[in-house]
């Protein structure tokens, strides 16, 4: 038994005779790069607040810029976050396949996430983005992306989304585009020998109002869309699964409204 007066000095004796007392200070006392970040848990959790440790996973991260370490740092947040939530999230995401029921090819817009948008969770949408969202049968990687979404996944719908205020569609028939850009969206520039009025001079669109250039867009937007479904569902792919008589699969296109937030279907519909 130990008397309190001596409880401090054998404490003392005792740490001098491990053979390295520093090992145990360095991992009882881990060395954060920055003060850890909180993690505000739903409130059915007690405490309501939690301090993450992000541990540093990667060589490289010191050499990292600021920018990039939040990248990491803000992955790990969720990723506890996500497991205070839902313990089995991980394990579950990691042992069950995926099997969406929608394609969704749309633009590569920053501001256009479809997962974001749709509120749609892991495993319950395919993705394929580019930019204006195009549908070319000569990209390999849109082209494997339909074929895998077809035929090994099954999914039941294709939406092809555009978006308003697309940058893309926009330049579209700028002659100082660079040389890929130019023929990734020679879809687009095709548009105004069918429809010339929605690409008004420099003098008729310097006298437009705003509400009025939005409009002519918005058109050349819904005609974008439209092309990209006719193209998709005119191709054999998607041709060999609806000679299937039982297979559910329709094309849509839709547009993203960035003035609302809203997803809206321009009524252009195809398969069953």
């Amino acid at each position: 038994m130990l008397s309190k007066g001596n409880v401090k000095t054998h404490i003392v004796d005792w740490l001098k005779g491990l053979k390295n007392p520093t090992t145990l200070d360095s991992y009882a006392k881990p060395t954060l790069l920055r003060p850890p970040p909180l993690i505000i848990l739903p409130q059915e959790h007690n405490p309501n607040i939690i301090k993450a440790h992000i541990p540093d996973l990667t060589r490289s991260y010191q050499a990292l810029p600021n920018g990039l370490k939040d990248v990491l740092e803000n992955n790990r947040t969720w990723a506890n976050t996500k497991s205070l939530r839902e313990i089995k999230f991980f394990e579950n995401l990691n042992d069950k396949g995926q099997e969406p029921k929608l394609f969704w090819i749309g633009c590569s817009d920053s501001r256009v996430v479809p997962e974001t948008i749709t509120q749609l969770g892991f495993g319950q949408i395919f993705v394929h983005r580019n930019i204006a969202n195009q549908f070319n049968a000569n990209d390999f990687n849109c082209m494997s992306e339909l074929e895998f979404a077809v035929h090994n996944i099954k999914v039941e719908h294709i939406i092809v989304c555009g978006h308003t205020k697309c940058v893309g569609v926009m330049s579209a028939c700028n002659d100082h585009l660079r040389p890929n850009l130019k023929a990734w969206l020679s879809d687009i520039r095709r548009v105004k020998d069918k429809h010339p009025e929605l690409f008004p001079d420099h003098v008729t669109e310097a006298n437009m109002s705003q509400s009025e250039k939005d409009k002519l867009h918005r058109k050349l937007v819904e005609i974008n869309v439209s092309n990209q479904v006719s193209k998709i569902a005119s191709h054999e792919v998607v041709q060999e699964a609806w000679r299937d008589k039982k297979r559910k699969l329709a094309i849509h296109g839709w547009i993203f409204n960035m003035k609302n937030g809203y997803l809206e279907d321009i009524g252009i519909t195809i398969g069953r």
